[in-house]
């Protein structure tokens, strides 16, 4: 019985290693898709360059802009971070601007995405995009 036992749990143990190997990892292009499989609409995707100028932490993999028709051509970007603390960096960013870059701004789960969107979306249609981000992995 104890065999039976262990048995079971190494077989279970190994089945959620191999799952988790086989994940593909999160992209720019899968947020966006997601996105619009909500409904959202995102429009005018375009991938930006860094500026090495800028503020902004530069401690992102992607980061992908759009528009949204509300507020259109503005609407919002998106980080992809190889690590929760790369973006978490970012999230601080706007969190510190908020008086000034607005109230939209989101990281998912797993901290590898951030996702800052316009000021002038309602407060209806951000929540929507909230919705997916905290959705992600």
């Amino acid at each position: 019985m104890k065999t039976k036992t262990t048995l079971f749990i190494i077989t279970i143990l190994l089945a959620i290693a191999l799952s988790s190997c086989s994940s593909e990892p999160l992209n720019a292009q899968a947020v966006i898709d997601e996105f619009n499989a909500a409904g959202l609409d995102v429009r005018d995707v375009k991938i930006e360059e860094r500026d090495s100028e800028s503020p902004l932490p530069n401690s992102f993999q992607e980061r992908w802009s759009f528009s949204v028709p509300e507020v259109a051509p503005r609407g919002g970007q998106i980080f992809v971070c190889d690590t929760k603390e790369n973006c978490d960096a970012l999230y601080l960013y706007f969190d510190m601007l908020k008086a000034i870059g607005g109230p939209y701004y989101y990281q998912s789960p797993s901290g590898l995405v951030v996702a800052q969107m316009n000021s002038g979306l309602t407060p209806d249609t951000a929540s929507k995009f909230a919705e997916v981000i905290s959705s992600l992995p």
